[in-house]
């Protein structure tokens, strides 16, 4: 019969355990028909707004509402995922239209969301910065 020692013991399972880091959890809601997103945090709040049924045209309506701390009116944002995809999207008072944003950018923003892991938006005077779940059936297109 094999016995470990207290202080063996006790080092074998400091050894195992590693912290836990939590997910920033993604609020999911309807407003008017679509489907809401949104993140929130100290530093900021980056709220998707979907439309994958053309509730109201059949022009693209999603939008992404950006709020930051240090930049209340930014022009620009850029969203950076951890593998170094980029999408810049303008943003006008706060929102970055579906309508007005290049379509290849839009896709990449949705793309890094709906993949999750850690990912920055980011604009010239302030970031955002969150860890998520994936969210696979993240229809925003």
């Amino acid at each position: 019969m094999h016995v470990l020692s207290p202080v063996l013991a006790v080092s074998t399972f400091a050894a195992m355990t590693v912290p836990v880091h939590a997910l920033d959890a993604w609020t999911i809601g309807v407003e008017r028909g679509l489907p809401i997103f949104a993140l929130t945090s100290e530093a900021g709040e980056v709220r998707l707004v979907c439309d994958p049924d053309r509730v109201f045209g059949p022009t693209p309506n999603g939008a992404l509402v950006v709020r930051f701390l240090k930049d209340a009116a930014p022009d620009m944002v850029v969203v950076l995922a951890k593998s170094g995809e980029q999408a810049r999207l303008p943003v006008k008072n706060g929102i970055s239209a579906q309508a007005t944003a290049d379509a290849a950018d839009w896709a990449k923003m949705v793309a890094t969301f709906r993949t999750g892991g850690e990912f920055a938006l980011v604009t010239s005077a302030d970031s955002l910065t969150f860890e998520t779940a994936p969210l696979p059936d993240l229809a925003c297109e």
